[in-house]
């Protein structure tokens, strides 16, 4: 593979999924040098986990505030 097309992929990567992108670097930094201590990487995916479940939650709070005839259009 190209370099910079695998650049090109993580760039698209972490805009899509900034909290998953930065949880597998950190997870393949580990695995490769384990020089990061367990406790942070363990803290760092913690972080990420709650920075997902806080967007999830807000999707959804956000769907169920919207009208019903709003959702139904967007639907069509």
């Amino acid at each position: 593979m190209d370099p910079q097309r695998i650049a090109e992929e993580l760039r698209s990567q972490l805009r899509e999924r900034p909290y998953w992108t930065i949880a597998t670097i950190v997870g393949v930094g580990w695995i490769l040098g384990r020089s990061l201590p367990l406790r942070a990487a363990l803290a760092v995916a913690s972080i990420g986990a709650r920075a997902a479940m806080a967007a999830a939650l807000q999707d959804v709070i956000s769907d169920r505030a919207r009208p019903r005839a709003a959702r139904t259009e967007e639907a069509k």
